[in-house]
């Protein structure tokens, strides 16, 4: 389950009001008055996409070549440190973020106000952080993070002062400045990490890329912002803002946890290896859904909340931006399945226990293909508390099954097998819960059926199976032999050619669209 949590616009004007840009009418469209929203929409769409393969594209090489270097140990030993501090750095997050987005009326006084909450609550939590960092270094029985927790604390005061203009920019859709500022960022941050990696500072080279990667992050997003806060605090505008915050945050936290329960076994009951392992396993799974679908849920609900009044078309929109997700996730997702063994054993023999892992955990991200739009379709319609309810249930489902793995498999020495069952779980957690919140979105909130909004992405789910299943297969009995580098390109090729085949000859929308623009074409030849 998933919530959310970047093409230049006119820079925003401070003596105007900010709903102008957003502001939801009653249904009088007028062809030519619609034309501005689909080509805003359309613009939004691209540059998210641009944003998130940006993101994706550096953080594969930075990642491959630190994990090469690094080995599990010191990326089990940083993974445990970030989510102490991302924890922290969600509750900023989403305490405003989402507000501003979804809230029909804005004005300058609600920007003020809720920026200097963000900035009060961040300096607050990262003194807390400091303080509280040997307490998590001790819950999870590994002294050595006590300081990489303190020297990670900074993150959280430079996600506080992202968040307003971050909201912003999401709020008019301006996603072309939050692309090259993810691209930036992560760029210098890796070259970064890769340079002290090589210098020998081992875990202390993630440290640095990750802050580094946050400094430049949000210097970048200042320069390309022309808002700036006022020495002033509204308090009716936070009045304003506060209850659907409060409630944002808290699904922001149970969303979360919910889906970071899986490292919080492994970092308590199988140490760093395991975590780093599992790390890897789940990276490259999660920047697929990021980059096939989530770019998506980026634009979703600023294009969704345009629409609340209107339950009907935003109910279509929804059915087209999924199928859009499925089309481009789903295979994708199918392909790394078949790729994932090959993929990590190039990485060297100390990551072949994370191959199985990563083929699980696609099944996580195959089903977040459709859970992604879920929360901000249930934030449009301001129905935001059967998102935290279904959050905080998720996690405390999840505390219970990774408990009894936990229990389970403590003290076995395979790697592998803990990996793969904390995967396991992980997959049958999110699919459970993203079945029931699909049934309540469609059938409880927007009053159509759910069947008739997922059928279209069949074709796309068939052509993922087949995809991997074929390869699969082929891997089972031996079919291909040779080096890993040979099997990485011959199940590629494979399954890439299994699942855009199927998927073409199935789906009637993509080989149309596929069609209209081949056609053009050959007549000018």
């Amino acid at each position: 389950m998933s919530q959310t949590v970047d093409q230049s616009v006119d820079p925003l004007d401070r003596t105007v009001e900010l709903d102008r840009t957003v502001e939801i009418k009653a249904p009088e469209h007028q062809p030519e008055r619609e034309e501005a929203p689909r080509k805003r929409l359309k613009s939004a769409i691209f540059w998210s996409y641009a944003l998130t393969a940006g993101r994706l594209g550096t953080t594969t090489i930075v990642t491959f070549v630190l994990a090469s270097m690094l080995g599990p140990h010191a990326f089990g030993v940083v993974a445990t440190a970030l989510l102490f501090v991302m924890i922290t750095q969600m509750l900023l997050q989403q305490t405003l973020l989402t507000t501003i987005i979804q809230r029909e009326q804005l004005d300058e006084d609600h920007l003020d106000a809720g920026f200097w909450v963000v900035i009060g609550g961040s300096l607050g939590l990262t003194g807390l952080a400091a303080g509280a960092a040997p307490l998590w270094a001790w819950f999870n029985d590994q002294p050595e993070i006590t300081w990489i927790c303190i020297a990670l604390t900074p993150m959280i005061l430079l996600q506080g002062l992202t968040v307003v203009p971050e909201a912003i920019l999401r709020r008019k859709m301006t996603f072309r400045p939050l692309a090259i500022r993810t691209l930036i960022a992560t760029a210098i941050g890796g070259v970064v990490g890769i340079a002290l990696a090589f210098a020998g500072f081992q875990a202390w080279a993630l440290v640095a890329q990750q802050l580094v990667t946050g400094v430049i992050g949000a210097i970048v997003l200042w320069t390309v912002t022309d808002w700036r806060p006022r020495w002033r605090f509204p308090r009716q505008a936070w009045r304003d803002l506060r209850g659907f915050s409060a409630q944002s945050a808290l699904g922001g936290i149970g969303v979360f946890l919910a889906i970071r329960i899986d490292l919080l076994v492994l970092a308590k009951w199988f140490g760093p290896v395991a975590v780093g392992l599992y790390r890897i396993a789940q990276r490259l799974p999660d920047m697929l859904t990021e980059v096939t679908s989530r770019s998506l849920q980026q634009v979703s609900l600023p294009e969704l909340a345009r629409l609340q009044r209107e339950p009907d078309v935003l109910a279509d929109r929804l059915a087209k931006m999924l199928h859009v997700s499925a089309v481009v996730g789903l295979p994708a997702l199918g392909i790394l399945a078949a790729d994932a063994k090959p993929l990590v054993a190039l990485l060297g023999p100390e990551w072949s226990p994370a191959g199985v892992g990563m083929q699980l955990l696609c099944i996580v991200g195959a089903v977040n293909v459709y859970g992604v739009l879920l929360g901000p379709a249930l934030q449009a319609v301001g129905r935001v508390g059967i998102n935290t309810a279904l959050a905080w249930i998720q996690l405390a489902v999840g505390i219970a099954t990774f408990y009894v793995i936990g229990q389970l498999l403590n003290g076995s020495a395979d790697d592998r097998k803990q990996v793969a069952a904390i995967a396991l779980g992980m997959a049958g957690l999110e699919f459970t819960i993203t079945v029931v919140m699909a049934y309540i979105t469609f059938n409880r909130v927007l009053k159509v059926s759910s069947w008739r909004v997922v059928r279209p992405t069949m074709p796309a789910l068939f052509a993922s199976l087949l995809g991997f299943g074929i390869t699969w297969s082929v891997d089972r009995f031996g079919l291909v032999d040779g080096p890993w580098t040979l099997k990485f390109v011959i199940y590629g090729v494979l399954a890439t050619a299994i699942s855009g085949g199927v998927l073409l000859a199935l789906d009637r929308r993509l080989s149309g669209m596929v069609m209209g623009k081949i056609r053009p074409l050959l007549k000018k030849a």
